[in-house]
């Protein structure tokens, strides 16, 4: 896999190729909605420890020991603040509750998920790109870099992307109905997942040139994403006759 920059890619946009020649195109996040993404995070963040404050009060209360409390604001107010930032990344495939929200998602600067170790090294660094106060440093070390990455991004090998929302099948073109053989099944509007949806549409531009084992094998690669979206497809003509049908409605 290689990350590379196609004629007509915008400069930001991380492109990652397959040895296959399949293209996938990640629209990197801008420095505006993750400084909104950032904001929902704090807006968490401070309920959290408001949270662990009043247990610790609660604490000095039942104890009356003042010291006993404060130890355990400092402690779990430490500990909840960097699980905070780190746990969602590393278990909630990059998202924390204000990617979420914005439809942000932290990747490999190799287009693949991002890893625990990578979590913890961007989340980290976050008291350096904070420098000299309010994230300055890591705004203008995103505004240097190509993909808007600040220096947590830079040392984890890590890339912020914009997800594009869930798509219709029908919005592929064709409608929501699905040819299996001879018949037609009218069908209720199926939602692809983003993922899913920017691999067909990769897919459909590559085909041509692809040997028909490779085919299969990409549509073997994602098999279970097409079983959530056209099963009676899979079950009846299997995952290359589905991923087809996906590539033939993103081309009409």
């Amino acid at each position: 896999m290689s990350v590379q920059g196609p004629p007509g890619a915008l400069p930001e946009d991380l492109v990652v190729a397959t040895p296959e020649q399949v293209a996938f195109r990640f629209e990197t996040a801008g420095i505006g909605s993750r400084f909104a993404a950032q904001l929902l995070d704090l807006l968490v963040l401070t309920a959290v420890l408001v949270a662990v404050g009043l247990a610790a009060y609660g604490l000095i209360v039942l104890t009356g020991q003042p010291a006993t409390g404060l130890l355990a604001f400092v402690v779990l107010g430490f500990a909840s603040f960097w699980a905070y930032w780190i746990l969602p990344e590393a278990l909630w495939s990059g998202q924390t509750v204000g990617k979420y929200v914005m439809h942000l998602r932290v990747i490999d600067a190799r287009g693949g998920p991002i890893s625990a170790g990578q979590a913890v090294i961007r989340n980290l660094l976050r008291i350096v790109d904070f420098l000299p106060w309010s994230y300055a440093l890591g705004a203008v070390v995103m505004f240097g870099t190509v993909r808007s990455q600040r220096l947590g991004d830079l040392a984890a090998g890590t890339v912020v992307i914009r997800e594009r929302g869930a798509v219709r099948l029908e919005d592929l073109g064709g409608g929501g109905e699905e040819v299996v053989g001879p018949r037609t099944a009218a069908r209720p509007a199926l939602r692809l997942d983003p993922r899913l949806h920017r691999f067909v549409q990769a897919y459909a531009q590559r085909r041509a040139g692809l040997a028909p084992e490779r085919r299969a094998q990409l549509a073997r690669d994602v098999e279970p994403a097409l079983l959530a979206a056209v099963p009676d497809v899979v079950r009846s003509a299997g995952p290359l006759a589905a991923l087809d049908l996906l590539a033939d409605r993103e081309l009409a």
